[in-house]
């Protein structure tokens, strides 16, 4: 068995101020740990704070700073639209906080290097790749002569000029978004569904909750289900 077949990867989806992620890298031994997103703005059901959420990013910002190389941060569209002013605007931020915003772009912009749009791993043969929300196949043709190939480093490169955040911003008719298709930090599962899959690529990604557990296909794994994952070479498990 190779290398790349003994991976084991701990994905974390969206945090929201949640902090159920842990007890899962207290606990499970791993190779690198991907957070898919969305540290910020909790649900109100939930009686989470600003405050509480802000508290709970710089603890996620503590473990990346004490182990660089193994944990993987993704923004995810409730983080970036703190970040980028032309992202919040062009994308209607959802559950913005206009009144702790200045707060939470102070914590956050000192970070921003730490943060990327899109990851890779490979296990065995499969190539997985890790985005906030999925890219599909509609909104990659569309962009495609941005993207070129679909690869982490080109989607991570979208941020860096205007038309790439311009892309990075749409939101489709099923998040009711005026867009033809949701951008990789928007796009909803069931536009995924609707997507021709990538050949030779695995995607992962969260952002569409779902409380009774996740979507997980021959293409694709929609993780939003406040629950931690353990990928290895015989698949994803909860943990």
């Amino acid at each position: 068995m190779s290398e790349t077949d003994k991976k084991r990867i701990l994905v974390i989806p969206d945090v929201h101020g949640r902090d159920f992620w842990k007890r899962p890298v207290a606990e499970t031994p791993c190779d690198k740990i991907i957070f898919l997103g969305d540290y910020f703005d909790p649900y109100d059901d939930e009686y989470i704070t600003s405050e509480e959420a802000l508290q709970n990013f710089d603890e996620v910002m503590k473990l990346k700073q004490q182990n660089p190389e193994k944990v993987v941060l993704l923004w995810g569209n409730h983080d970036l639209h703190y970040a980028s002013e032309l992202f919040r605007q062009l994308a209607c931020g959802s559950r913005y906080d206009a009144t702790f915003a200045p707060i939470i772009a102070s914590s956050l912009l000192p970070h921003a290097t730490d943060l990327h749009l899109a990851h890779e791993e490979k296990i065995g043969e499969t190539r997985y790749l890790f985005t906030h929300a999925g890219v599909t196949s509609m909104w990659y043709e569309l962009h495609r002569d941005i993207i070129q190939e679909l690869t982490a480093e080109n989607l991570n490169n979208l941020l860096k000029t205007l038309k790439g955040t311009i892309a990075l911003s749409e939101v489709g008719a099923s998040r009711r978004g005026r867009d033809s298709f949701g951008g990789m930090m928007w796009a909803d599962v069931d536009e995924m569904s609707c997507s021709d899959p990538f050949p030779g690529i695995y995607q992962i990604f969260g952002h569409t909750q779902n409380r009774r557990g996740p979507v997980i296909t021959d293409h694709y794994a929609c993780l939003d289900c406040r629950r931690a994952f353990l990928l290895d070479n015989s698949g994803l498990k909860k943990v």
